[in-house]
């Protein structure tokens, strides 16, 4: 019996914590649409790709009279070539802008290939099919050495097969994009940290006194599990306010020690109260830290986890109610 109490108190500890993330989730989401975050990585990514380079500024405008393609911008008026600019000013990108200021925040492989090719093929009198030309305007014309290497090298490995030489092409625009991908989780593992500590400061998500109120309250502890068990699986956020009020709400309501009140005589006993010496003071923080380093980890890490708990709790479950029978002998 004893063991189960404490396989619930982990069930409803992690389902906290699942609750938690999910919150901490849709305010970064929020955040993100709001600072276009993903937009300017893949921007960076994309610089970096092209020019070999990251600068802050954002894809300079075409110039005037020009048709879009095979005439890329030269930052400075010097002689070197933006292609980045240029691909974000290509009609294919420039149809996933989500308005004349919003840069897209997703880029498909094809049509990243398929812009390229036609920025080369404007070189070549508009042939996007003769490798050899492509790949001679390539050699000539490309001033970024790895940029240039990398392509003669892709073009080269198609041996004369255009369908395979564009496919080579959004398979190397895919490994880069991996790339940034993990400048994006690095900076969403930093974030979560950072609106862990907030999130958790602001309502008092306190692991030391949710796990003592899960021990001493059953309940409580049963409520949870059985909440826990009906859990679907994390879906990506929104990142509107509806979704962080919703997700607020759920917590709020499942009865534990969430928020604060002042130390009075009259709540001395209450665990939400304003710590009132030093101790309390480093023992409060101790329990938000806790809280905040669980949030960082994530939805999924905690939902896996509610999961492999869950399959443990089915199979002690029954052995309780229905205990082993001795032998007759």
């Amino acid at each position: 019996m004893f063991g189960s109490t404490v396989l619930e108190v982990a069930i409803g500890m992690v389902f906290v914590y699942l609750l938690l993330s999910l919150l901490c989730s849709a305010v970064n989401e929020y955040i993100e649409a709001k600072l276009n975050y993903r937009a300017q990585n893949l921007w960076k990514g994309v610089q970096l790709l092209l020019n070999g380079k990251i600068d802050d500024s954002r894809p300079k405008p075409v110039g005037a009279g020009d048709d879009g393609a095979g005439a890329a911008a030269r930052p400075g008026g010097g002689g070197e070539i933006d292609l980045a600019s240029e691909l974000y000013n290509h009609g294919l990108v420039r149809a996933l802008y989500r308005d004349a200021q919003a840069l897209p925040s997703y880029i498909p492989s094809r049509t990243f290939a398929l812009a390229l090719w036609n920025m080369a093929g404007a070189g070549a009198g508009g042939d996007t099919t003769d490798l050899a030309k492509l790949k001679e305007i390539v050699a000539e014309n490309v001033p970024n050495k790895h940029l240039r290497e990398s392509l003669v090298t892709l073009i080269d490995e198609a041996r004369g097969d255009f369908t395979r030489a564009q496919k080579n092409i959004e398979d190397w625009f895919d490994g880069a994009m991996d790339r940034v991908s993990g400048w994006y989780k690095r900076r969403v593992q930093v974030f979560l940290l950072i609106i862990g500590v907030v999130v958790a400061l602001l309502i008092n998500a306190d692991t030391i006194n949710i796990g003592k109120a899960l021990v001493q309250n059953d309940a409580l502890r049963e409520s949870l599990v059985a909440q826990a068990a009906k859990e679907p699986a994390p879906a990506p956020g929104t990142g509107d306010q509806q979704e962080v009020r919703d997700l607020y709400a759920r917590l709020s309501g499942l009865g534990l020690p969430l928020g604060w009140v002042q130390n009075t005589p009259a709540n001395a006993n209450d665990p939400r109260r304003l710590p009132g010496s030093l101790s309390e003071i480093v023992l409060k923080l101790f329990g938000i830290t806790l809280t905040a380093l669980a949030i960082s980890q994530g939805a999924p890490f905690w939902f896996d986890l509610l999961n492999k708990f869950m399959v443990i709790r089915s199979t002690v479950k029954p052995k309780e109610k229905s205990p082993d029978e001795g032998s007759k002998d």
